[in-house]
């Protein structure tokens, strides 16, 4: 069963959430028409048989089921899919033409691959959402996927609310398994963003993807990085020692936590009157403001990047 919402999640680009909810609104809708379609035929045909019985029947069937889907979808909150789905649907049985653009030959018209990214994530997502704004209309890169190790995070929400599919993971499978590479290859991921994701990365993700993933840390590295240092217990730290400067760090992942090239700093000052809470506000101003710009100079070849580990 899991194995069947995943590939319906993928095929749909939708959330778990959203698969689920999809999925009931086809069973309802389904078992809505065939009771419809018994009812109103016994009640206009009630000989059951000929030319009108089966003409009523084939048009609550064929044209009834769609309106019902797209009534049915109100209440789910899922009008928006049923609305593309039946789009798509009618455009190949009638051969309309369709408004989403034609694929093009990017090799003809000069542009560079289509890069996919998989945003992992543990938190509220703030980062992710900017990065996904960002990417929105990106002419070579796009936001594939979220990957997250916790159902419950808001990047979940996130991910519903740009359509997003959503890949759980569990802790067995990916430190002790294949690291859900499988998956990520099947979706045609070719770089990993770190967005707040707390679980180190165990070295058979880090071989398939490295050099192609990177992560944004709380502060100027080396300083203040390894293992237990995330989010406010960083800023606590940096407060403790009386720092006058913090900032952000984005470098590549490898084996080690928080040891990869540093491809990016930005800083700002430590106020005396700072909590852990406001110098957090200040950093994530530094992480929305820079950490999309980096991954489109990484990725775009027509972009550069001072990699020297300075804001430039």
């Amino acid at each position: 069963m899991k194995s069947f919402l995943r590939k319906m999640q993928f095929k749909w680009k939708v959330s778990p959430r959203d698969t689920i909810l999809i999925l009931t609104v086809f069973a309802i809708t389904g078992t809505t028409t065939a009771w419809l379609s018994r009812f109103i035929t016994r009640y206009l045909v009630p000989t059951g048989e000929g030319f009108l019985f089966w003409t009523v029947k084939l048009t609550i069937i064929l044209l009834g089921y769609q309106l019902l889907l797209l009534v049915i979808s109100v209440p789910f909150g899922q009008f928006p899919f049923f609305r593309r789905y039946l789009t798509r649907l009618f455009s190949r049985l009638f051969r309309w033409k369709s408004d989403a653009p034609k694929s093009v030959d990017r090799k003809i018209l000069d542009l560079p691959p289509m890069k996919s990214i998989a945003i992992f994530a543990s938190g509220a997502g703030s980062n992710a959402r900017e990065i996904i704004r960002y990417f929105r209309n990106h002419p070579s890169i796009n936001i594939s996927l979220i990957v997250t190790n916790k159902p419950e995070a808001g990047v979940v929400q996130v991910a519903a609310e740009s359509n997003l599919p959503v890949l759980i993971i569990e802790k067995e499978r990916f430190f002790r398994g294949d690291a859900y590479v499988p998956e990520l290859q099947q979706a045609g991921i070719d770089f990993i963003v770190l967005a707040g994701f707390l679980w180190k990365v165990p070295d058979a993700l880090v071989a398939v993807y490295r050099n192609q993933m990177i992560n944004i840390h709380p502060a100027l590295l080396p300083a203040y990085g390894g293992k237990g240092m995330y989010g406010n217990r960083v800023h606590e730290a940096v407060i403790s020692a009386g720092e006058l400067k913090s900032g952000i760090s984005i470098h590549y992942v490898d084996e080690v936590f928080d040891h990869g090239k540093v491809l990016f700093q930005a800083s700002c000052e430590v106020r005396p009157d700072d909590t852990p809470a406001s110098l957090a506000e200040r950093i994530h101003g530094l992480e929305h403001a820079n950490y999309p710009k980096v991954i489109e100079q990484l990725l775009d070849p027509k972009s550069t990047l001072n990699t020297d580990g300075k804001q430039p």
